[in-house]
């Protein structure tokens, strides 16, 4: 099929994302405008399309061309055709040939039935509109003229021919159904087209047809690929979108050349981005490894580079900042405060930023009780990181020193204020009503563990408790 540079364009957007991970959408490093996030690359873009589509249709209404009935059957046809193409982005070839169960169709047998039925629809529309030009009464070619009426679409492909020439092959006969149909009348519509049935429906039923043919088979593939293991992540769902919002823009410029350089000068952003997330994606693994290592040059090197490596994530989408305040890197987890890293209550909690915490409880008091991702509590991480004023002020307001974490290591504040050896969050936890004796896994109880540290300060404050 012709390449524009618009579908070129988002080819390599595609190409270029549809194998990050969750974590790697989720990470920094990347904006579309004021909306941060490598993720919004992919639904940025596909906004941008829309919004051309809507442009480009309002543009050809405004000229006195509007699309014609045929024109937006087609259209449909189109986004259904991308669809398929962008549920079948960077699958394995061999995988599309392998069937999901015995007996059962492999995509690529899929794909010659999706062609073939095509074929048969486009011949009834040729031969219905032929007919109706000639007064006569429309009937289907003879079998052994098929190929002289769709000679600009190529033979029929051998049984055994690979996906890739096979999607090829459609894509040029889906190409070829555009542009001999777009002209066509709302007169010519109505011209009978012949096929099976004993009725002949008119050709725009004929030409609806291509498309709910080709949904229908593109759920069929849908449903194989799922059985063979394929479970889309986030990405690929957005370049499935993706795919599908440039589809409505190339059926916005069906029927229409004047249009298309708007399309190109889109392409030319959306070559950027392609470049510019996966980019990002490396910038920010190579931040948190610095940020891991206790690289703090690195860090600020990167950092001064693009700042929005600050709101980096790691494989678990654990922000820089915690990653830093989990490896007990505090140095650099003030860079990247300084840096603007965006902060949730927990890791607000984690560095002692009060203003952020309070920000929370203001917004809904119970968020002082909420767990992040990891099970913690704002004030078990508090008290882990020997944050003072905020674990203090959490006490104060009424967080849960009961609570325990929603993780394997099930303990409370006051086993979070041991393992950081604060005596002060210790007393003011014990002032509070803590539980002493309250088991973390492995049984220790907070005597035990501030024994075990050699904490003298903090096992005489609890053996006096």
């Amino acid at each position: 099929m012709r390449h524009t540079p618009l579908t070129l364009a988002v080819e390599e957007m595609a190409a270029a994302t549809v194998h990050l991970t969750d974590a790697e959408l989720a990470g920094g490093g990347y904006a579309w405008g004021d909306y941060p996030g490598v993720r919004m690359a992919l639904l940025g873009t596909a906004q941008d399309l829309d919004d051309l589509a809507g442009v480009l249709l309002a543009q050809r209404a405004g000229a006195g061309k509007p699309p014609t009935r045929a024109q937006l059957l087609l259209a449909t046809h189109r986004e259904a055709y991308r669809d398929l193409l962008g549920l079948l982005a960077a699958i394995d070839e061999a995988e599309l040939s392998q069937p999901p169960a015995q007996g059962e169709w492999p995509v690529v047998e899929a794909l010659r039935h999706i062609d073939d039925a095509e074929r048969g629809f486009f011949l009834s529309i040729l031969a219905g509109v032929d007919a109706q030009g000639r007064g006569e009464k429309a009937a289907m070619p003879p079998r052994a003229e098929e190929d002289v009426w769709l000679a600009e679409a190529g033979p029929r492909l051998a049984a055994d021919t690979q996906p890739a020439a096979r999607l090829a092959a459609y894509g040029r006969l889906h190409l070829l159904v555009a542009e001999k149909l777009a002209g066509l009348s709302d007169a010519q519509l109505e011209a009978r087209s012949p096929f099976w049935e004993p009725e002949q429906p008119s050709v725009a039923f004929r030409i609806g047809r291509f498309t709910a043919h080709l949904r229908e088979h593109t759920v069929q593939i849908e449903k194989t690929l799922l059985a063979l293991g394929h479970i889309p992540n986030e990405a690929r769902l957005h370049v499935r979108t993706l795919y599908r919002a440039l589809g409505r823009v190339e059926g916005a410029l069906i029927g229409t050349t004047e249009l298309a350089a708007q399309a190109d000068e889109l392409a030319g952003v959306i070559h950027a981005r392609a470049v510019a997330a996966p980019k990002a994606v490396a910038e920010s693994a190579a931040l948190i490894a610095a940020v891991r290592g206790g690289d703090g040059a690195t860090v600020e090197g990167l950092l001064a580079q693009n700042p929005r490596l600050a709101d980096a994530v790691d494989a678990s989408q654990q922000s820089a900042l915690m990653v830093a305040t989990y490896s007990h890197q505090f140095a650099i987890a003030q860079m990247l405060h300084k840096a603007g890293a965006q902060l949730d209550l927990f890791s607000a909690a984690a560095i002692g930023y009060l203003p952020e915490v309070e920000q929370y409880y203001a917004w809904k008091a119970e968020s002082i009780d909420w767990f992040a991702k990891d099970g913690f509590t704002p004030l078990q991480l508090a008290a882990y990181f020997g944050q003072t004023e905020a674990a203090l002020w959490l006490i104060e307001k009424g967080a849960d020193i009961h609570a325990p974490s929603k993780n394997g290591m099930q303990l409370q504040a006051i086993h979070a204020a041991v393992a950081g050896r604060s005596p002060q969050i210790v007393a003011a936890l014990i002032a509070a009503g803590a539980d002493l004796h309250a088991q973390q896994a492995g049984g220790f109880t907070p005597l035990m563990a501030a024994e075990q540290n050699g904490d003298e300060a903090i096992a005489e404050l609890l053996r006096g408790a």
